[in-house]
């Protein structure tokens, strides 16, 4: 298997070590199943904390960021789980 490097900023990092962890995988094949998967909607790094920050204020401080942070990425991992095997399930296969 060829090598190939990617540069991430820290707080990417951060959000695709816990992607990968409530995904049950490494952040490595997290990486690589996404590169090479169909496309599906992108949540940019900036739109990902509006997101949690929304989240935040509907709590109106009954839980910790962190807390909500994780409930965010946990969410979206599902959701993006979930796209992804539904196309999977209509690609045709070789």
């Amino acid at each position: 298997m060829q090598e190939i490097k990617v540069r991430f900023q820290p707080a990417d990092i951060a959000v695709l070590e816990q992607q990968a962890a409530l995904a049950g995988t490494t952040r490595t094949q997290l990486i690589r199943d996404r590169a090479l998967s169909a496309p599906v909607a992108r949540l940019t790094t900036v739109d990902y904390h509006a997101l949690v920050a929304d989240a935040v204020a509907a709590t109106r401080g009954d839980l910790p960021r962190l807390q909500v942070e994780y409930l965010v990425a946990y969410v979206i991992t599902k959701l993006d789980q979930h796209s992804r095997q539904a196309v999977a399930g209509h690609q045709p296969t070789s």
